[in-house]
């Protein structure tokens, strides 16, 4: 990999003398052939329900990357093998190997852990396009998805919607997850960050065949929910992924979300133990876990989820992606526009039942003070200010007309989360980014899809429903878990996605230039600063704020800092 700026450099102009002779056999075809630098290959069309007539070429399961399996596994990702003839590109490729209970304790209404097939072989990435004429040089919106980097998929359902509606090329792909993805030794012999780096291999697959499905190689915005968005954030920080995408956006997650892991060897050999491996060496530990079948390893991994949660697996500096900690005020930060926020309500419902079991009952006071020192001040467990600290946290969510209800209770907690996990970490994020001198645009999503019949009137915009509007889900059809939109939800939708892709046109979501002509008037969005810390509220009716959530974001980036910082004698 450190020689990898030398490779893209000689791939590109290779996939330029190769592109000038070969691109796409038919445009108009319904199983249009493209060529790419290591073989053709045949898709098929998509349309939304909204647009019959104008098809979108779909183009799934293509390799990135070759098999990460045998000496392979624990490894940076090589370059996908070429293949003779023409390649149907017609199915998903299989998911990457992961836990699928974790999809199971998640109330959302797309079953993503229905029928999954998986493999180690997983690396593919999908394309979905408006046209494949080499000319078009159409803004690529690249999709990381989430999932805590343990459980995901990039066949999420909706892509097809975004690029119809906004003549945008979407790319989305699998990457290594959990314990082939993140698992580290915190030395070479198995340096960790394996997802970021197949994340990394995808950037220059696009950059080196994007043109022939009528994409722009110079307009590639990287975009995420969750551990996407964390991921995203994470690539503004990694000299490896400098210069292979030009904009970046961090949907309800960045780095501080989920942070460096400190100790990665630590879990590493609770895992080698488990499966029997010799421990008195990291790569004895290394030679073994590859060894041992994936079933087994996520089978013997499961327990320890459980115990450590499903944040088990975090990035590591490498040396290589990472060089220093996030947080460290020496690491540099790649100043391409930035477009994040979070939900209002991020820790709202979906993620209730890891930190409670029975939601609808609610909580008493003593169990979020217990809740919160364990979930949020664990850092802190041996400070002599944990009290203080926690009393501080209750003290500012304390309900103000109704301080003793069970639910109340709950819906404060949930908030306390959010704020802590997301809103805080997203604050520094952008504050960060306009330091560096990059351009950011911040955002709070206010808007609930209409499609949650089941939840309590107290859970305002969820974990992961900004996805339903952003992808365009009320235009596509589902048929394994058909959901019946509202007509507000398809004009929110219609707003969200013109915001997004005119960002990755423009650098600004609010400038619709070069856009479809019957795209969405916008409210302007104006720029963020530290100064000037202004914000877009996402409705039916989008509106302008300044300071999100500005007391909150102070009790965690501010106040419980200051003191931990206390030094004993000082009490």
């Amino acid at each position: 990999m450190e020689a990898r700026g030398v490779d893209v450099f000689y791939a590109v102009v290779a996939t330029w003398l190769f592109v000038s002779s070969y691109g796409a056999e038919n445009d108009q075809d319904e199983s249009p052939v493209v060529s790419t630098v290591t073989g053709q290959v045949r898709g098929t069309t998509a349309h939304t329900t909204d647009l019959p007539d104008k098809p979108i070429y779909t183009f799934l399961g293509i390799p990135y990357a070759a098999p990460p399996v045998g000496d392979l596994r624990y490894r940076p990702p090589q370059p996908a093998p070429p293949w003779e003839g023409v390649r149907e590109a017609v199915e998903y490729g299989p998911y990457c190997p992961q836990n699928v209970l974790h999809f199971n304790m998640i109330d959302f209404p797309i079953k993503l852990g229905v029928n999954m097939t998986m493999s180690e072989d997983c690396l593919t990435l999908n394309i979905f396009t408006p046209t494949v004429a080499m000319d078009a040089a159409l803004p690529v919106l690249l999709w990381i998805h989430g999932g805590a980097l343990s459980v995901g998929m990039g066949s999420f359902p909706g892509f097809e919607s975004l690029a119809a509606h906004q003549d945008v090329v979407v790319v989305s792909f699998n990457y290594r997850l959990g314990v082939l993805g993140f698992l580290s030794t915190g030395d070479e012999n198995m340096p960790g960050n394996y997802g970021f780096l197949d994340q990394v291999r995808v950037m220059v697959w696009v950059k080196e065949n994007i043109r022939n499905f009528g994409g722009d190689p110079e307009r590639v915005t990287i975009f995420g929910d969750s551990a996407g968005g964390v991921s995203v954030s994470y690539h503004l920080l990694s000299p490896l992924s400098n210069g292979l995408f030009h904009r970046a956006i961090s949907q309800s997650g960045v780095d501080k979300t989920m942070p460096i892991n400190q100790q990665p060897l630590l879990m590493t050999k609770m895992l080698a133990e488990a499966a029997g491996c010799d421990t008195e060496d990291t790569s004895s530990i290394a030679a073994c876990l590859k060894e041992e079948p994936v079933e087994e390893l996520l089978e013997k991994v499961a327990p320890i989820q459980q115990m450590l949660g499903l944040m088990t697996f975090l990035p590591v500096v490498d040396g290589v992606f990472l060089k220093s900690d996030a947080m460290d005020p020496e690491t540099e930060v790649n100043k391409a526009e930035y477009l994040l926020g979070v939900n209002n309500h991020v820790f709202g419902w979906i993620m209730l039942p890891t930190t409670q079991r029975a939601p609808l009952v609610g909580m008493s006071k003593e169990d979020f003070i217990n809740f919160v020192k364990v979930a949020t001040l664990i850092p802190y467990k041996d400070n002599p200010n944990l009290n203080k600290m926690a009393d501080t946290i209750a003290a500012e969510y304390q309900h103000p007309t109704t301080p003793d209800d069970p639910i109340a209770i709950l819906c404060q907690l949930s908030h306390a989360f959010g704020d802590y996990m997301f809103v805080g970490p997203t604050s520094l994020a952008a504050d960060r980014h306009t330091v560096a001198g990059g351009r950011v645009f911040l955002y709070e999503n206010r808007y609930r899809p209409s499609i949650h019949p089941n939840r309590p009137d107290w859970v305002g915009c969820d974990h992961m429903d900004d996805l339903f509007m952003v992808l365009g889900l009320p235009f596509v059809d589902v048929p394994e878990t058909p959901i019946n939109y509202s007509k507000t939800d398809e004009h929110v939708s219609l707003s969200m996605m013109a915001y997004w892709a005119n960002f990755a046109r423009t650098g600004d979501p609010s400038d619709s230039a070069g856009g479809p002509t019957d795209s969405p008037s916008l409210p302007t969005w104006p720029q963020y600063t530290p100064d000037n810390p202004v914000y877009m509220k996402l409705d039916v009716v989008p509106t302008t704020g300044v300071g999100l959530k500005s007391e909150k974001v102070k009790v965690w980036n501010e106040i419980i800092p200051n003191l931990a910082a206390e030094k004993k004698d000082e009490l």
